[in-house]
């Protein structure tokens, strides 16, 4: 359930995309506790799930709803942070 972050170069910039590793199995969906660590897996640099629920809040990352649940696809995710905050070099 991991997934390869690999440098691609594109005409538009240079981004982070997250390619899932063949091998592995497709991740599934997971809460905010488990986006938090599927995004960073060092505790140190890991956000808390305030700010996964503020995010999602301000509409800044991709979730489902089902029922009462609240649902993150990580790779869906971490796409839509990377498109909204990398920045460029010059």
């Amino acid at each position: 359930m991991e997934a390869k972050c690999t440098t691609t170069t594109s005409k538009d910039n240079n981004a982070l995309s997250v390619r899932e590793n063949e091998t592995s199995s497709t991740p599934g969906l997971v809460d905010a506790r488990g986006l938090a660590e599927a995004l960073c897996p060092d505790p140190r640099s890991r956000p808390c799930v305030r700010t996964v629920r503020r995010w999602q809040e301000m509409r800044l990352i991709p979730f489902l709803k089902v029922g009462k649940k609240v649902l993150f696809d990580p790779v869906q995710v971490r796409r839509a942070l990377d498109s909204r905050f990398t920045v460029s070099a010059r």
